[in-house]
């Protein structure tokens, strides 16, 4: 009985206790203990969580200047207080917050407007922070100026003020957060915690508003006090990330050193640190002691996080001391390490596109730049556009480069012997047999390896085999001597190129301005135009009589290989020499052309051509092409411009002048809308007219075809063009008021053109065109008359449709 008095007793005074209603000791102390050791610590360990997968989750770009906040921001997730979160599963964040909510509404005791449970200006401390992780910031900002305003001398008051600032910013409120910030910093009894956390939420706001220069001083300041090891090597790495774009390399070192010197750095920082420092350098500097750390780092068993890096910077180190192929040899290395980010990955392939770039050897340059776009999530960069570019004019080259190494090895074949031809391929199943049985070989080992061997020894097994696959279907990837250079059994050689071109380009007929015909071609066409063979069947790899009845014998089909050989040749010359300047790639191709039985219309331009080149070169060989052009085509516009070249001839009424031609032209384009014509036209009178004054006119004629047949992009790209290689021009200056126009901007109006008198020049333009075209009966005579009165004057056409 006397238990049950007791038990009675103490569970009446429990529930005394629990309530909030009652402003006692024993009541403040159940809620406060309650608070702190139940509630908010089962919240601080979820928050404690949510923080944790953040910083595994963040994922830093160290070629980029790294955010003072490691938190990658969602904008969609800004909500406003009350929104719902269904369907979604809660996050740390959101268990941290119904904690801290549950500890106001069950365990706040206000009595006369004062809290006496002091566990609650936490609570909304926890509440805030938790809504600024979840991005929720209009919630965020309402918790911290709550407790700001109701707590003004809590514990927690100035940290508020930092985290309000912070949430401000978020909010692009940054003027109030530094004001916010300035005044709390103006206080002199602030501690280093809050001097530390002020300084760096400064830093944040002027980085958000582009003042570099304050940020660096808001930077230094914080790393006067170390309380976050984390932070205060974050803001190190930043400064020295700011400092180098500042052109501050010695401050920038300093900010380095000072990371690797420091011994509670984390790892991370210092691997990048060293990296930074490469970029740092230069070839005219020491750096024997920086490649040392380097090869050791490499070695490390715990940098294999690390290795894609480490190589790329390495190989950096060797390009300055002229060691190439050691750099070479890196950069591949730093692709194929398995644990490479797809960001490193991308900038290695960049940076071997480059180098090869640099050697003229574009077919590989554009080979490995094609590998960085998957790489990149965001397409939108400054530099992939820029590297989208320098792709799209490889394409040319890539396709007529195909075409050419695919036709040689094809006329290699078609010159041996029938026992020159078994030998070969003899020679060659017999390698790939070899190659096959190893990689069965180390497919069995990987296979075996999977139960025994860690984690990261499977992934360096599996590394090795795509490496050595790699070798075989990837032309960046290895060495492709030897078989590779035979058309019709390596796979990869023969689709090299050709799956990039049928994507932009889909079938087309291998005929002249390709680009713009409208037509594809057949299934059968469309093959032979692009590399003239098939993919070779798997199950005949190793029967000598299927490579043998491949190589072709009917004569139609070898002069067709021919023609498509002779195009590739003149066509690459004139790309090498006009758009790469790469004169003696542009030199090889056209000399070659010349000596191998080509079309007679090509044979004279492409003798200019190669007279321009040597004259630029200053080689006495231009010369020779100079007088092959006068005594084999003493009547040529060529010659006249050679034994001229001071003074532009004068043309008579003859219709073979550059005029009158550009006046037929423009008549097609004008009157009958000839559109693929006129291109055609224009791309010959190009050719035709190279350095003549009327070719700025058939430029601009040629851009107003191109927005016709393929839009506005690729207009505005020729006229940017015009506008680059005829400065000063009336043609140049026509072009770039139509960009203008085009771009926005704005122009002085110019008194529009009478609605009555637009309309009669329309159909007096009709009427001509109409006569011309026959439907009035016209002797040729008074064509040409007709032709003479509507003559152009202006500078190109002067308007297009939208």
């Amino acid at each position: 009985m006397k238990n049950i008095v007791y038990i009675s007793i103490i569970s009446l005074l429990f529930v005394v206790a629990c309530s909030t209603k009652k402003n006692s000791r024993t009541n403040r102390f159940y809620h406060n203990v309650t608070t702190k050791n139940n509630v908010l610590y089962n919240g601080n360990i979820a928050f404690e969580q949510g923080v944790t997968q953040l910083a595994e989750n963040y994922k830093d770009n160290y070629w980029e200047i790294l955010p003072i906040e490691p938190l990658e921001i969602d904008e969609d997730k800004f909500e406003l207080p009350g929104k719902s979160k269904e369907g979604a599963s809660k996050t740390p964040f959101d268990i941290a917050e119904e904690k801290a909510v549950k500890a106001v509404q069950k365990h706040s005791m206000q009595f006369a407007g004062e809290e006496h449970n002091k566990q609650i200006d936490d609570a909304y401390m926890l509440l805030g922070k938790s809504r600024y992780y979840s991005q929720r910031f209009v919630p965020a900002l309402e918790a911290f100026e709550y407790i700001i305003k109701n707590y003004p001398k809590g514990d927690l008051h100035k940290e508020l003020i930092v985290w309000k600032a912070k949430t401000q910013i978020r909010l692009q409120n940054e003027e109030q957060a530094m004001a916010a910030l300035k005044k709390l910093l103006a206080k002199k009894d602030n501690d280093s915690y809050i001097k530390e956390l002020s300084h760096t939420a400064l830093a944040m706001a002027y980085m958000a508003l582009d003042s570099v220069p304050k940020a660096i001083e808001q930077l230094e300041n914080a790393t006067k006090t170390n309380e976050n090891e984390e932070q205060y090597t974050r803001n190190l790495f930043i400064l020295g990330q700011l400092y180098r774009n500042q052109k501050n390399i010695d401050s920038s070192q300093i900010a380095f050193n000072k990371i690797l010197k420091h011994k509670k750095s984390p790892y991370k920082y210092k691997m990048h640190a060293y990296m930074e420092q490469v970029k740092n350098t230069s070839a005219d500097v020491d750096n024997s002691e920086l490649k040392k750390i380097f090869a050791k780092n490499i070695k490390r068993y715990e940098n294999r996080f690390y290795l894609g890096g480490l190589y790329y910077h390495a190989a950096t180190l060797d390009f300055f001391e002229g060691n190439e192929e050691v750099a070479l040899e890196k950069l591949k290395k730093s692709i194929q390490t398995p644990l490479v980010n797809d960001y490193q990955k991308g900038k290695s392939y960049e940076a071997v596109g480059n180098y090869y770039f640099d050697k003229a050897k574009f077919v590989k340059a554009g080979a490995y730049y094609d590998s960085v776009i998957p790489t990149v999530v965001n397409q939108n960069t400054k530099r992939i556009r820029r590297l989208k570019r320098k792709i799209k004019s490889l394409e040319e080259i890539i396709y007529y480069e195909t075409v050419l190494e695919t036709n040689d090895s094809i006329y290699k074949l078609i010159a041996m012997d029938t026992v020159s031809r078994r030998q070969f391929f003899e020679a060659h199943i017999a390698k790939i047999k070899k190659e096959d049985e190893i990689a069965a070989i180390q497919k069995e080992n990987a296979t075996r390896s999977l139960s025994s061997a860690s984690s990261s020894n499977i992934a360096k097994q599996s590394n090795k085999n795509k490496m050595n696959s790699s070798r075989k279907s990837n032309p960046s990837a290895g060495n492709n001597s030897g078989i590779g250079k035979w058309y019709f059994y390596n796979p990869q050689t023969i689709g090299f190129g050709k799956v990039e071109f049928t994507k932009t380009w889909g079938g087309r007929k291998l005929q002249d301005n390709w680009r713009l015909s409208s037509e594809t071609a057949d299934t059968e066409t469309k093959n032979k135009a692009v590399v003239q063979t098939e993919k070779i069947n798997e199950s005949k790899k190793y029967d000598i009589s299927y490579y043998l009845k491949k190589i072709p014998s009917d004569k139609k089909k070898i002069a067709k290989m021919h023609d498509n050989t002779s195009t590739a040749l003149y066509q690459l010359g004139l790309i090498y020499k006009e758009q790469f300047k790469e004169y003696p790639l542009a030199i090889s191709r056209l000399e070659r052309f010349l000596v191998e039985d080509p079309k007679e219309k090509q044979i004279l331009p492409a003798k200019y051509h190669l007279y321009k080149i040597f004259e630029i070169l200053g080689d006495a060989k231009m010369n020779k092409y100079k007088q092959d052009i006068i005594t084999d085509y003493p009547d040529s516009r060529y010659t006249q411009v050679l034994l001229n070249p001071n003074e532009i001839a004068s043309y008579t009424s003859n219709e073979k002048t550059p005029e009158k031609h550009y006046e037929k032209v423009y008549c097609d384009y004008d009157f009958y809308e000839k559109y693929q014509s006129v291109f055609e036209a224009c791309e010959k009178a190009i050719t035709q007219y190279n350095d003549d004054p009327i070719l700025p006119k058939f430029e601009l004629l040629k851009s107003f075809t191109i927005f016709k047949l393929e839009g506005k992009k690729p207009f505005m790209k020729s006229l940017e063009y015009v506008v680059g290689n005829y400065p000063k021009t009336e043609e140049a200056e026509r072009a770039q008021e139509i960009l203008d126009m085009l771009n926005g901007v704005k122009k002085e109006k110019k008194e529009p053109v009478k609605e009555e008198k637009a309309k009669k020049a329309k159909n007096k333009a009709k009427e001509r065109a109409n006569q011309l075209s026959g439907k009035g009966e016209m002797s040729d005579e008074e064509k040409q008359k007709m032709l003479e009165k509507i003559k152009k004057k202006r500078k190109g056409p002067r308007s297009f449709k939208n």
